[in-house]
């Protein structure tokens, strides 16, 4: 909170606090949550009281559900299509009795508080399949709406073993209510094998693809959809070493395009950083800019945060930006070492004209393996506003508004 100071003037008195507190009122006091049965340790970066507060709160728990006890993840949210204000989430979720597997829900909020999620009792409503592929364990990677087809577009990264090494489509009707259709017996998978497989020849060398981040564009002189994918891989690059891509003309069917001028070879869309980890990832549009929202593990994942990359062509171009521009322990009044030390799967979101950074976090692990550590779904507000590069739009990330 702000320091209040007391003044006497003609005998009336007046209490003068920060303007922050008059314009902002609702960032004036934040309840700090500490995950229970974390084992996390002390808090070491102390929040001056005087200075603006970082909006933000747990959404999902780990505690709501014994399928979600060990870590919340991969927050997909769309508009409801068939109820004006209202939102639709998919999202990933791993229970503490088995961490090898992993399965999809799905909740819902009212855009006037998107703070506040409803999870659907039927969880989860997507799973391994018995045979094939997929049926070892699954990730959520991104979720769209096709109104022509009155369809989401469920793309999930899954393997027959415990690392999810392919990527898959499927496709469940949005229904009456853009909601309650979502079920198991609803949604099904495109075909029988992943629509993205690792591709082991030159010049790939992938043995694993995953995390798909994907979107499409209607381009007026083809009278078609481009469709544009972003990928992690694993191979002789090494584990995660960076972003690839493949396009699309109907989302199904889709073409790598290796990036010739990435002056080390591995044919990224932009240069990495070295020793880091390139995993979940979003992408989005703001006016003429294509955003890349990126959970990345610098040092082999010794700190877990959100990375960005930006371009105003969707095929090339793309800069990154520094990688502490988003870290977390910026946040002054929310971040603690007890809760926000990782941030991973990060998205962002527009609502009602107010920016949101969705993602999952957890303390830091007393053993320090980010594995360990208990992942809570977070929305936190984004009031700042940051340049990018020049020619790009700016980006509204968590933070203090310049007052």
């Amino acid at each position: 909170m702000g320091r209040v100071s007391r003044k006497t003037i003609a005998g009336m008195v007046f209490f003068s606090v920060p303007l922050w507190t008059i314009l902002y009122p609702e960032m004036a006091y934040v309840e700090t949550v500490i995950p229970p049965g974390d084992s996390p340790v002390m808090n070491t970066t102390p929040q001056p009281s005087f200075t603006p507060v970082v909006r933000g709160k747990i959404i999902l728990a780990r505690s709501d559900n014994e399928w979600m006890s060990q870590q919340i993840e991969e927050p997909c949210s769309v508009p409801n299509p068939k109820i004006p204000g209202r939102l639709v989430m998919f999202y990933g979720a791993v229970p503490a009795s088995n961490r090898n597997f992993a399965a999809i829900g799905k909740a819902w909020a009212e855009t006037k508080n998107p703070f506040r999620w409803h999870q659907d009792e039927a969880n989860p409503v997507f799973v391994p399949s018995e045979a094939g592929w997929d049926s070892g364990t699954i990730r959520l990677d991104t979720v769209l709406y096709l109104p022509e087809e009155d369809a989401y577009y469920i793309y999930y990264s899954g393997t027959k073993g415990t690392c999810q090494d392919h990527i898959g489509l499927a496709i469940c009707p949005a229904g009456d209510d853009g909601y309650s259709a979502i079920t198991p017996e609803n949604i099904s998978r495109y075909g029988d094998a992943p629509v993205l497989a690792p591709k082991p020849d030159a010049p790939y060398y992938e043995e694993m693809a995953s995390q798909s981040a994907v979107m499409r564009e209607w381009n007026a002189k083809t009278g078609c959809w481009d469709w544009y994918m972003y990928y992690s891989y694993r191979g002789k690059d090494g584990v995660l070493p960076g972003i690839r891509m493949a396009t699309s003309r109907d989302g199904k069917t889709w073409t790598r395009r290796f990036n010739t001028d990435d002056p080390r070879g591995m044919g990224q869309i932009f240069e990495s950083t070295p020793n880091a980890y390139y995993e979940w990832h979003q992408v989005f549009k703001i006016d003429n800019t294509y955003v890349l929202s990126i959970e990345v593990g610098v040092e082999h994942g010794a700190r877990w945060r959100t990375g960005l990359a930006v371009s105003t062509n969707p095929l090339q171009g793309w800069t990154q930006l520094d990688l502490d521009t988003v870290l977390q322990t910026q946040w002054l009044g929310l971040y603690d070492d007890r809760s926000l030390y990782h941030v991973a799967t990060p998205a962002f979101y527009r609502i009602e004209g107010q920016w949101y950074l969705f993602i999952q976090a957890c303390g830091r692990p007393t053993n320090d393996n980010y594995i360990d550590g208990g992942w809570e779904m977070w929305a936190v507000a984004c009031d700042r506003r940051i340049p990018t590069r020049p020619g790009c739009a700016e980006l509204f990330i968590p933070g203090s508004p310049a007052l």
